[in-house]
Protein backbone atom coordinates (compact mmCIF):
# COMPACT_ATOMS: atom_id res chain seq x y z
CA UNK A 1 0.00 0.00 0.00
CA UNK A 2 2.83 2.20 0.90
CA UNK A 3 4.04 1.77 -2.37
CA UNK A 4 0.89 2.80 -4.26
CA UNK A 5 0.29 5.81 -2.19
CA UNK A 6 4.06 6.74 -3.45
CA UNK A 7 3.36 6.37 -6.40
CA UNK A 8 0.07 8.22 -7.04
CA UNK A 9 1.91 11.62 -5.05
CA UNK A 10 4.92 10.23 -7.49
CA UNK A 11 2.10 10.91 -10.75
CA UNK A 12 0.37 13.65 -9.57
CA UNK A 13 3.91 15.43 -9.28
CA UNK A 14 4.30 14.53 -12.96
CA UNK A 15 0.94 15.12 -14.19
CA UNK A 16 0.62 18.86 -12.39
CA UNK A 17 1.56 21.92 -14.12
CA UNK A 18 5.20 23.58 -13.18
CA UNK A 19 3.91 26.16 -11.03
CA UNK A 20 2.92 24.25 -8.50
CA UNK A 21 6.08 21.75 -8.19
CA UNK A 22 8.03 24.33 -8.16
CA UNK A 23 8.09 27.67 -6.65
CA UNK A 24 7.34 31.07 -8.51
CA UNK A 25 8.00 33.69 -6.16
CA UNK A 26 8.84 33.54 -2.47
CA UNK A 27 5.74 33.35 0.10
CA UNK A 28 7.86 35.31 2.74
CA UNK A 29 11.09 36.74 1.85
CA UNK A 30 14.23 35.65 4.01
CA UNK A 31 12.13 32.77 5.53
CA UNK A 32 14.45 29.93 4.60
CA UNK A 33 15.64 26.91 7.39
CA UNK A 34 18.39 24.69 6.10
CA UNK A 35 19.00 21.07 7.13
CA UNK A 36 21.86 19.47 5.60
CA UNK A 37 21.10 19.91 1.67
CA UNK A 38 17.33 20.40 2.22
CA UNK A 39 16.08 24.14 2.14
CA UNK A 40 12.51 24.68 3.22
CA UNK A 41 10.54 27.99 3.01
CA UNK A 42 7.72 30.20 2.45
CA UNK A 43 6.15 28.41 5.11
CA UNK A 44 1.92 29.23 6.10
CA UNK A 45 -1.10 28.11 7.25
CA UNK A 46 -4.78 29.70 7.30
CA UNK A 47 -6.25 30.82 10.76
CA UNK A 48 -8.55 28.29 11.95
CA UNK A 49 -11.95 28.66 13.90
CA UNK A 50 -13.62 26.79 16.91
CA UNK A 51 -14.12 23.99 14.98
CA UNK A 52 -11.15 23.03 13.20
CA UNK A 53 -9.77 19.58 13.76
CA UNK A 54 -6.93 19.91 11.20
CA UNK A 55 -4.87 22.52 9.81
CA UNK A 56 -3.17 22.60 6.09
CA UNK A 57 0.13 23.64 6.18
CA UNK A 58 1.90 24.81 2.78
CA UNK A 59 5.85 25.30 1.77
CA UNK A 60 8.05 25.40 -0.85
CA UNK A 61 11.33 22.23 0.09
CA UNK A 62 14.41 22.60 -2.04
CA UNK A 63 16.91 19.54 -2.44
CA UNK A 64 20.10 21.07 -2.83
CA UNK A 65 22.12 17.94 -2.97
CA UNK A 66 23.52 15.12 -5.47
CA UNK A 67 21.30 12.42 -3.56
CA UNK A 68 17.54 11.94 -2.97
CA UNK A 69 16.24 12.66 0.36
CA UNK A 70 12.95 11.81 1.84
CA UNK A 71 10.47 13.96 4.16
CA UNK A 72 9.40 11.31 6.94
CA UNK A 73 7.71 13.02 9.50
CA UNK A 74 6.26 16.52 10.63
CA UNK A 75 5.87 17.23 14.03
CA UNK A 76 4.26 20.51 16.81
CA UNK A 77 3.64 20.35 19.59
CA UNK A 78 -0.23 20.79 19.18
CA UNK A 79 -1.25 18.74 17.01
CA UNK A 80 -0.93 14.99 15.63
CA UNK A 81 1.22 13.41 13.05
CA UNK A 82 1.64 15.73 9.97
CA UNK A 83 -0.07 13.60 6.61
CA UNK A 84 0.98 14.14 3.47
CA UNK A 85 -1.93 14.54 1.03
CA UNK A 86 -1.88 15.88 -3.03
CA UNK A 87 -5.29 16.06 -4.90
CA UNK A 88 -5.17 13.99 -7.88
CA UNK A 89 -7.00 12.99 -10.90
CA UNK A 90 -8.58 9.06 -11.15
CA UNK A 91 -11.28 7.48 -12.50
CA UNK A 92 -12.89 10.69 -14.03
CA UNK A 93 -12.85 12.18 -10.09
CA UNK A 94 -10.57 14.18 -8.03
CA UNK A 95 -9.46 12.16 -5.30
CA UNK A 96 -7.49 13.02 -2.29
CA UNK A 97 -4.57 10.30 -1.60
CA UNK A 98 -2.18 10.20 1.61
CA UNK A 99 1.75 9.16 1.37
CA UNK A 100 3.84 8.09 4.00
CA UNK A 101 6.98 10.28 2.91
CA UNK A 102 8.10 12.81 0.09
CA UNK A 103 11.03 11.91 -2.03
CA UNK A 104 13.02 15.05 -3.07
CA UNK A 105 15.24 14.09 -6.33
CA UNK A 106 18.54 15.62 -6.29
CA UNK A 107 17.82 19.48 -7.32
CA UNK A 108 14.13 19.21 -7.48
CA UNK A 109 11.74 21.43 -5.53
CA UNK A 110 8.20 20.88 -4.49
CA UNK A 111 6.21 23.66 -3.37
CA UNK A 112 3.15 22.71 -1.00
CA UNK A 113 0.11 24.23 -1.80
CA UNK A 114 -4.16 24.74 -1.92
CA UNK A 115 -5.53 22.15 -4.34
CA UNK A 116 -1.87 20.23 -4.65
CA UNK A 117 0.01 18.90 -2.39
CA UNK A 118 -0.47 19.58 1.57
CA UNK A 119 0.93 18.66 4.57
CA UNK A 120 -2.29 17.87 6.71
CA UNK A 121 -1.52 18.39 10.78
CA UNK A 122 -4.74 16.73 12.53
CA UNK A 123 -5.95 16.85 15.90
CA UNK A 124 -5.20 20.72 16.19
CA UNK A 125 -5.30 21.56 20.26
CA UNK A 126 -5.36 25.36 19.98
CA UNK A 127 -6.66 28.76 17.94
CA UNK A 128 -4.34 29.91 15.30
CA UNK A 129 -5.09 33.39 14.52
CA UNK A 130 -3.89 35.55 11.94
CA UNK A 131 -0.40 37.21 12.58
CA UNK A 132 0.41 34.17 15.07
CA UNK A 133 3.68 31.70 14.24
CA UNK A 134 4.20 28.22 15.36
CA UNK A 135 7.57 25.80 15.44
CA UNK A 136 6.74 22.47 13.34
CA UNK A 137 9.75 20.04 13.12
CA UNK A 138 10.00 18.36 9.49
CA UNK A 139 12.30 15.20 9.72
CA UNK A 140 14.05 14.46 6.49
CA UNK A 141 15.92 10.67 6.29
CA UNK A 142 19.00 11.97 4.98
CA UNK A 143 19.72 15.56 6.34
CA UNK A 144 17.83 15.33 9.31
CA UNK A 145 15.69 17.81 11.57
CA UNK A 146 15.07 21.18 10.95
CA UNK A 147 12.60 23.27 12.92
CA UNK A 148 11.10 25.69 10.84
CA UNK A 149 8.49 28.64 11.44
CA UNK A 150 5.03 28.62 10.00
CA UNK A 151 3.07 31.82 9.82
CA UNK A 152 -0.41 32.15 9.98
CA UNK A 153 -2.54 33.81 7.27
CA UNK A 154 -6.61 35.06 7.50
CA UNK A 155 -9.38 32.77 7.64
CA UNK A 156 -9.54 30.22 5.18
CA UNK A 157 -11.77 31.75 2.14
CA UNK A 158 -14.38 30.55 -1.00
CA UNK A 159 -11.80 32.36 -3.32
CA UNK A 160 -8.19 31.60 -1.33
CA UNK A 161 -7.11 28.84 -4.70
CA UNK A 162 -6.49 32.45 -6.52
CA UNK A 163 -4.70 34.70 -3.29
CA UNK A 164 -1.31 36.09 -4.09
CA UNK A 165 1.06 34.48 -1.58
CA UNK A 166 4.03 37.21 -2.68
CA UNK A 167 3.74 40.32 0.09
CA UNK A 168 5.39 40.84 2.95
CA UNK A 169 4.66 40.49 7.14
CA UNK A 170 5.49 42.55 10.11
CA UNK A 171 5.94 41.24 13.69
CA UNK A 172 3.41 43.92 14.46
CA UNK A 173 0.87 42.02 17.02
CA UNK A 174 1.87 38.69 15.86
CA UNK A 175 2.02 36.59 18.80
CA UNK A 176 5.33 33.66 18.30
CA UNK A 177 5.08 29.84 19.52
CA UNK A 178 8.53 29.25 21.37
CA UNK A 179 7.73 25.59 21.42
CA UNK A 180 8.22 23.34 18.17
Amino acid sequence: MKKLLTALVAAFLLAVPASIVTPAKAHHDGDTFQAGDIIVSHLWTHATSATSDAIEVYMTILNTGNEADELIAATTRFTGTGKLQATTFQDGALRVVEAPTLELAPAQAVSFQPGGITLVLPGVQRDLREGDHFHMTLEFAQAGAVTVDVQVEGPLEADDADHDHDHDHDDRGHSHDTES
